[in-house]
């Protein structure tokens, strides 16, 4: 299943980490501040510190502790 950017449906790689194509991110937020986003997600996943309530449920999220 690929993923799709929220706001067009355009395809996006499956590794993104936001639901959301750059033509969608940089009309939405501008160019710096998208660019901002994207690089704080990614650091965040790969220090595993970021969290989805999309893929683990809000029940789940109010139980772990951040």
């Amino acid at each position: 299943m690929s993923k799709k950017c929220i706001y067009c449906k355009k395809d996006i790689h499956e590794e993104r980490v936001l639901d959301v194509c750059d033509v969608c991110g940089v009309g939405v937020w501008g160019h710096k501040m998208f660019s901002t986003i994207i690089k704080k997600m990614e650091d965040a996943r790969d220090k595993d510190d970021l969290v989805s309530t999309n893929t683990i449920g809000i029940k789940d999220f109010d139980k772990k502790k951040f």
